[in-house]
């Protein structure tokens, strides 16, 4: 128990650290809670990458789910932070495909690209920090069928 609770903490603080630094060098800073978008974002990969690290559950289907778990969690964090609180963190109003300048159609597509480094930084921290052996498939090497 007190291992798993280790390795989440550690995948969180991870995503979250990834992310942030890649906030403050894509715009220039970053919000704390960003950091926990990003430490969210990183469990729900991690969880489905054990499965395919098992080979139970393709890369692909990671992405998409990933993609959809973080414009959905962007959505109800942008209409706190964002529309709510007034914080100003991040507005997509200019962006094709937005919604309530909240999310958008673009950035979908990038989360999709960006949850495959997060499955390649998930299985890092899995050999590196955690000591386990290297996953049964490839990240994106696609079933064999008989």
């Amino acid at each position: 128990m007190a291992k798993r609770l280790l390795e989440y903490i550690t995948v969180f603080v991870c995503g979250a650290l990834a992310y942030g630094a890649c906030e403050v060098i894509s715009r220039g800073g970053t919000h704390i809670s960003m950091g926990l978008l990003g430490g969210m974002s990183m469990i729900f990969i991690d969880r489905l990458n054990v499965l395919r690290r098992n080979g139970a559950f393709p890369s692909v289907l990671i992405m998409l789910s990933a993609s959809i778990f973080i414009t959905a969690i962007e959505f109800i964090s942008g209409v706190i932070l964002n529309l709510r609180l007034n914080l100003g963190i991040w507005d997509y109003s200019e962006m094709p495909l937005n919604f309530a300048g909240q999310i958008c159609a673009p950035f979908t597509v990038l989360w999709f690209g960006l949850a495959f480094v997060g499955i390649l930084f998930d299985d890092w921290i899995r050999e590196k920090l955690f000591d386990e052996p290297k996953p049964i498939r490839k990240p994106l090497q696609i079933e064999q069928r008989a």
